[in-house]
Order: C-alpha cells, then sequence, then structure tokens
C-alpha cells in the first residue's frame, strides 16, 4: 500500500539516493530495485536537499514523500517562491513504480498541502528534455506559462503554473 507521508530526518539518505536516480526523459523501468542505496552525503548539485527541515518546512512550505512496503518511491517538495505561489521543487518518482499513478498521487498530497497552507496557485519547472515530466503535469492540470533558455545550457526550462483547488486536480 502506498503511504504519503511528511519528510523525516532519517529519510536524508534515501531522498539524496532518490534524487541521484537518472530522471531524464521517459525512464520508466521496473528493473531497478525499490530499495535504494542510501547516500551519506547531499548531492552538490542540490543544496536545498542538504537540510529539508530549513529549505522547505520551516520555510513555510513541505517535503513528502511516497512509502511503499517501506521504501521510499517517491518524493516532492514545495516552499513559497517571490510571486507568493507554491514552488513545487524536486519531484521524483522511482522508475520501477512510475506510471502506477505514485507521482499523481504525491503531487495530489502536495496541492493540498499547499492549499492548507494558504497557497493559491503552484509553479513549477521541468524542461524539454524530459518530455514524460511535461506531459504528466499538463494532465494534471498545470499550464504552461513561459519558457526560458541560456546559451550554456542544453536545454530549455519550461514553467507551469495551476490554480489550486481546481476541478482538474489530482486524485487521492
Amino acid at each position: 500500500m502506498l503511504t504519503i507521508r511528511r519528510y523525516r530526518a532519517a529519510d536524508a539518505p534515501t531522498v539524496w539516493a532518490l534524487n541521484d536516480i537518472p530522471h531524464q526523459g521517459d525512464t520508466e523501468d521496473p528493473s531497478v530495485p525499490l530499495r535504494l542505496q542510501p547516500l551519506f552525503c547531499p548531492p552538490p548539485a542540490f543544496p536545498d536537499l542538504a537540510d529539508i527541515h530549513a529549505t522547505f518546512i520551516a520555510a513555510g512550505g513541505d517535503f513528502l514523500v511516497a512509502e511503499l512496503a517501506g521504501d521510499l518511491v517517491g518524493m516532492a517538495g514545495f516552499r513559497a517562491n517571490e510571486r507568493g505561489q507554491a514552488q513545487v521543487l524536486r519531484v521524483r518518482v522511482h522508475p520501477a513504480v512510475r506510471r502506477q499513478r505514485v507521482g499523481a498521487r504525491l503531487m495530489g498530497a502536495v496541492e493540498r498541502r499547499a492549499l492548507e497552507l494558504g497557497f493559491t496557485e503552484a509553479f513549477l519547472d521541468t524542461s524539454t528534455h524530459q518530455p514524460a515530466a511535461m506531459a504528466f503535469y499538463q494532465a494534471l492540470g498545470y499550464r504552461e506559462v513561459g519558457r526560458e533558455t541560456r546559451p550554456e545550457w542544453s536545454w530549455t526550462l519550461v514553467y507551469f503554473t495551476k490554480q489550486l483547488g481546481s476541478t482538474r486536480a489530482t486524485t487521492r
């Protein structure tokens, strides 16, 4: 049974490992073992994961994990951005459970929690080299609101928003 709950400090090594799983494009892969080898330091490219409590929870947002039979299989956090939106970050779903509604349930929980905390709109970004992620967010009712590219990037960043509490919400 899938459980979605708030992050606990003891989850950090597995969250760091989950963040490190390749997440480019359509990477559904049931052969990846559910039990991940924990990492012993946060990923340097993601400094916000070094202290999840301070970066997300104490900052007025939250960080949720999806757990299946004792293994973490998904994660997502949010915090306020400069426009007062719930900025959704670090959405990851284990490749072995993709296309099983884990991501939709996790995003639904994130949206409900953001609404409970007083947010009325969610904001997130992904990139054009993640077409499965783009389609996933659009299917959940997110709409594209802009794109950004830079000479040093090999991708284009795509921005999405969603009014929270809308009828096209994700399922429980």
